[in-house]
């Protein structure tokens, strides 16, 4: 086989692999947005799993990127969505989980298709990555849970608490700091 046949071989792969880049970009976007939100509200905990989740997102990309490159294509890195403006706690990690549950959908759809075409490599990385988006869904809807279970009030007065807390600590360690 010539390089060219090679090169068509993957094309369907690098479209697929160029539109999960692209969901991961929106993806990162979004929980990134959510993370200022959480932090400016003073919802610790949330905040950084957001920005954890966003930088996991980053990852992926990465990955994604690397397999694209190695097929001899290139990057689309525009995000394939506009960030939703969403501010308020439960809206925010039903619509994450939404976005998870459906890249999950996809990467397994992916996965599929590019095994019955021979590129097992490009199969494993959408198995891979559906497994972490499976483990960010759990989380989210979790979150989601306990935001239930314990009512919204009680649940981000723990969030705030967390915030106040940490607050207070990092205020002690820089006094000491100065005190040496």
């Amino acid at each position: 086989m010539n390089m060219e046949q090679q090169k068509n071989k993957y094309a369907k792969s690098i479209e697929r692999l160029n539109e999960a880049v692209r969901m991961e970009i929106a993806t990162t976007l979004q929980y990134m947005y959510f993370h200022v939100h959480f932090e400016d509200a003073g919802y610790e905990y949330l905040a950084k799993m957001m920005k954890q989740s966003a930088i996991a997102e980053m990852r992926h990309i990465e990955e994604l990127s690397e397999r694209i490159m190695y097929l001899e294509g290139d990057v689309d890195m525009n995000p394939l969505e506009k960030t939703v403006k969403i501010t308020k706690v439960a809206e925010a990690l039903t619509f994450s989980m939404n976005i998870e549950q459906s890249t999950v959908d996809k990467y397994n759809e992916w996965s599929r298709l590019c095994s019955a075409e021979d590129d097992a490599v490009t199969h494993r990385l959408f198995q891979n990555l559906s497994v972490q988006e499976e483990e960010h869904l759990d989380m989210f809807r979790t979150e989601l849970q306990n935001l239930k279970d314990y009512g919204e009030q009680y649940y981000l007065s723990l969030q705030s608490i967390a915030h106040s807390k940490a607050v207070v600590k990092e205020q002690k360690e820089k006094a000491h700091h100065h005190e040496e």
